[in-house]
C-alpha cells in the first residue's frame, strides 16, 4: 500500500523506500551569498602552499582577495575557502569558474555556508569558538609520547655502533678494513641514476653521467622562431594578461625567448592558451624551457 498522495510537479522532490512509501524530502537551502567563496573537487595531490598561490592568481582576476584557507588534514583535503573583499567579487568568481578545469580536475564554486572570521571581525559580529574536548585516545597517545620523550632523556647512554663484516673492530666504520689500511670507499650518496666505474690509470672511481633527458612541466615557457629585431613588448603582450607571469628574458641574437611563471601549472596553463600564437605572421614554437 502506497501511503500519501501525487504532488504537483514543483513538488516531486521525493526519495521513494522499497515498500512504496513516499516521504517528502525537506527543501534543499543554499547558502546566502556572502564574501565567501567555497571550492570542492580540488586536486588532493597539489600541495598547499601551491594550492593557495595558484588559487590566489587565477582567482584575483575577479577583485581583492583577503584569505585563501586550505589544509591538508583528511576532512579537508580537496577543499579551499576563498575570502574577497566584497559580495559582488564573490558572485562573479562563482559565475565565471564554476566547472573551470583546475590542475586537470573541474572546480565546484559556490558561496560558503557561514562567515569568515576575518569579514566576522572587520564587522564586529565575530564569536570566539569553543575548544573541542580532547578526545581520550588523543590523551592517551600525547601522555606515551611525553612518558617515551622522558625515558630517552634519562637513558641517556650511546649506543654502539655494529659492524657488518665480522671480526672488525666495533668503533671502526663498517667500510674500513680490520687494519685500517687501504683505499677510501667510493661516496655512497650519489644519486642511483649516476653509474660509477674504476679508471685503468689510478684505479679511482669515475663517474659516468647519464644523457640530458627531455625538459619536464616547469615555471619557464622556451620560445623559438623570433624575429631577430623582436622587442620585449611584443612578447609581453601574449604573456602579461596570463596569471602567474613574472618576466620575460629576450635572446634576440638567437631569436629566442624565455618566460617565466609563478608555478609550472599556471606556466602550462599559459602554454595552452597561446600555442598557436603569432608574432608577424610567423608562427612561435614554445615549450617548457630544459632546467
Amino acid at each position: 500500500e502506497v501511503r500519501g498522495c501525487l504532488k504537483a510537479p514543483e513538488e516531486r522532490n521525493s526519495h521513494t523506500h522499497q515498500e512504496g512509501t513516499i516521504i517528502m524530502a525537506a527543501p534543499n537551502t543554499l547558502p546566502l551569498p556572502n564574501n565567501t567563496v567555497y571550492v570542492n573537487n580540488l586536486n588532493e595531490k597539489v600541495k598547499i602552499v601551491e594550492l593557495q598561490k595558484a588559487l590566489t592568481h587565477v582567482f584575483t582576476q575577479f577583485g581583492n582577495i583577503l584569505e585563501v584557507q586550505a589544509s591538508k588534514a583528511l576532512k579537508k583535503r580537496g577543499q579551499a575557502w576563498v575570502v574577497f573583499d566584497s559580495k559582488e567579487s564573490a558572485e562573479k568568481c562563482i559565475k565565471e569558474m564554476n566547472g573551470f578545469n583546475f590542475y586537470d580536475k573541474p572546480m565546484r564554486c559556490n558561496f560558503a555556508k557561514s562567515k569568515s572570521d576575518i569579514i566576522a571581525k572587520r564587522d564586529g559580529s565575530y564569536v570566539a569558538r569553543p575548544k573541542k574536548p580532547m578526545r581520550n585516545k588523543k590523551k592517551k597517545r600525547m601522555k606515551k609520547r611525553k612518558q617515551e620523550s622522558k625515558d630517552s632523556k634519562s637513558n641517556g647512554k650511546k649506543k654502539k655502533v655494529k659492524s657488518d663484516k665480522p671480526g672488525a673492530p666495533s668503533g671502526m666504520a663498517p667500510s674500513m678494513p680490520a687494519n685500517g689500511r687501504g683505499p677510501p670507499p667510493a661516496p655512497s650518496n650519489l644519486p642511483p641514476s649516476v653509474p660509477m666505474h674504476m679508471n685503468n690509470r689510478n684505479g679511482r672511481p669515475t663517474m659516468s653521467f647519464p644523457p640530458r633527458q627531455a625538459a619536464g612541466p616547469n615555471r619557464l615557457l622556451f620560445i623559438e622562431n623570433l624575429p631577430e629585431d623582436i622587442k620585449m613588448e611584443e612578447i609581453d603582450i601574449l604573456f602579461n594578461s596570463k596569471p602567474g607571469f613574472k618576466e620575460t628574458r629576450v635572446i634576440s641574437v638567437r631569436g629566442v625567448a624565455f618566460v617565466e611563471f609563478d608555478t609550472d601549472y599556471l606556466a602550462g596553463l599559459a602554454l595552452g592558451q597561446v600555442a598557436e600564437a603569432k608574432v608577424r605572421g610567423e608562427k612561435l614554437r614554445i615549450s617548457y624551457a630544459k632546467s
